[in-house]
Formats: C-alpha cells, sequence, structure tokens
C-alpha cells in the first residue's frame, strides 16, 4: 500500500508491506504548495504515486487529510487550507492508474496510529490532541475511533466554547506565540523557554493550564481513562506541566502516527471507526 498525510506545508508518504507497516525508508516528505492551483496538486500526487510504483506493486492507497472532507467522495470542502481544492476531487489521479483510493480525517488517523503501534496500544477508551496549528482532537470508544456520519470526528475540540472564545484561541500555536508576545517559531519559543526566559516558560506554562483545564472538563464526559499528547508542539511538552486526572503520554510516533493509522485504517475500513451521532 501507499499511504499519504497531507498537510498545508508537506505531504508524508510511506509504503506499507502486506501487515499495514510502514517499510523503513520509505517515508518521503513532498512540499504540498497549499496555494498552488488544484492541477499543479494533483500533479503533486501523481507524481508521489509514480514514485510509489517505482519501488513496488501499490493496490491500495489512504489519504490522511484534515476537515471539512467528503471522506466518502474524495472532495475537498476545505477553504481555509488548500483554496484551489475546494469542490475538487483528488480521485482522479488514483483513479488513471486503477487504484482503489481511501480518505481519513488526519485527526482520525493520528488516532488509529497510536491505537494500534502506539503509547495507546491496548487502550479502549483513550484520546489524543494534536497540538500545532490548531487543535485537532479524537476518542475511541472500545478501541474504535468515534466518527460521525460524515467520518469526522465525533467530537469537534478547536470549536468548544472557552472563556472569551474558542478552545484553539487558548491552546494553538497562534494562542502561545500571543502569550509570548512574538510570533516566533514554537520552537525558539521553546528553546528560549529552556535557556531560563520567564517569558518563554510562563507562555507554556499559561497554554498548559488551559490545556489542562480543557481536558479535566471533556475527557471523564466522554469515558477516556488514556491520553496522548501529538502534534509538533508536543515536542515541547516538558514546559506544559499537564495535570490530567488519567494517564497520558507524549506520541510514540509523532512525526508518522497519521501514516500508521492511514495504514490501519485502509485494512480494516469501517470496522476500525465507530460511527455516533455527533457529541456535543
Amino acid at each position: 500500500m501507499l499511504v499519504m498525510d497531507i498537510g498545508g506545508t508537506f505531504i508524508k508518504s510511506a509504503l506499507t508491506d502486506s501487515d499495514g507497516k510502514l517499510i523503513p525508508g520509505t517515508v518521503v516528505q513532498t512540499p504540498s504548495d497549499a496555494n498552488g492551483s488544484s492541477e499543479r496538486f494533483l500533479n503533486t500526487l501523481s507524481g508521489i504515486l509514480a514514485s510509489a510504483l517505482d519501488r513496488q506493486a501499490v493496490e491500495r492507497v489512504c489519504i490522511s487529510i484534515a476537515g471539512p472532507f467528503d471522506f466518502a467522495r474524495g472532495v475537498s470542502l476545505m477553504q481555509h487550507k488548500f483554496p484551489a481544492l475546494y469542490q475538487q476531487s483528488l480521485r482522479p489521479p488514483f483513479e488513471r492508474a486503477g487504484i482503489p483510493v481511501d480518505f481519513v480525517h488526519d485527526s482520525t488517523s493520528f488516532l488509529l496510529g497510536e491505537l494500534h503501534d502506539g503509547v495507546l496500544s491496548g487502550k479502549k477508551n483513550a484520546a489524543c490532541v494534536m497540538l500545532g496549528t490548531g487543535l485537532g482532537f479524537a476518542f475511541a470508544r472500545d478501541g474504535r475511533a468515534a466518527v460521525s456520519p460524515e467520518r469526522a470526528p465525533a467530537f469537534v475540540l478547536w470549536n468548544m466554547p472557552w472563556k472569551d472564545g474558542t478552545a484553539e484561541d487558548y491552546v494553538s500555536t497562534r494562542a502561545l506565540q500571543r502569550l509570548y508576545g512574538e510570533t516566533l517559531p514554537i520552537k525558539a519559543i521553546a528553546d528560549k523557554a529552556r535557556a531560563g526566559e520567564a517569558k518563554a516558560a510562563n507562555a507554556f506554562l499559561e497554554t498548559g493550564r488551559e490545556l489542562s483545564a480543557i481536558l479535566r472538563k471533556i475527557l471523564p464526559e466522554l469515558d477516556c481513562g488514556s491520553f496522548a499528547l501529538g502534534g509538533q508542539i508536543a515536542k515541547s511538552a516538558d514546559l506544559f506541566h499537564l495535570d490530567l486526572p488519567l494517564p497520558w503520554a507524549v506520541s510514540r510516533h509523532l512525526d508518522d502516527a497519521a501514516l500508521r493509522g492511514a495504514s490501519y485504517f485502509a485494512l480494516h475500513g469501517p470496522e476500525a471507526c465507530e460511527t455516533l451521532v455527533k457529541v456535543d
């Protein structure tokens, strides 16, 4: 199989073996050109597929991508990212090659990756946060990712009302930068915090307090007994000092959990998920 994780900056891709395990040395990052034309983007997908086919036969493709997205039809409904792809299908490059393709929400694929080959392995009712530009969230019941009938996560955290705004206003890249007072990369702020700069350390502590308070509210309501923190900002998890009422850990596969989850979804299909009426 070929699996992909489409982000605003890069498309990560990898080949898997017949058991769905990522083949070492096949993970590749390709610029995604989020503001380019739809033709250029589809050509990029075609190029990734062609490169994969040069290495081995590909019987199936599974793509992890953010919403809003029509996962059944493979049609982008995003306007904030990839504007040229709005209402466009991503299926043509794979249809031309005669290869089936599945689509899965990136929060769902991340959760599946950690549930079946990560820090949440063996956990039945678990949740994860993907902390980066935004605030992604997914949770599982009885070892299956909880999704809506539209195959989006059954609970959406980023726009949950919180204080004077939404959860993402208080826990995200922009929230950290606002607390710090400069739009530096998060890694740069983390480096300053570790070097002893109080302003940087306090920005992480305050964000950690907000995330802890949010999770203390929702995780018990969703009956979650364990938690994983993912996303690129999780590389600075030690600076948050999270205070949660359950076991938690940083993702084992920060850079490729979504690829692992996409592979699991491709192998197991709808059985990987439990469809729920969207949880408020």
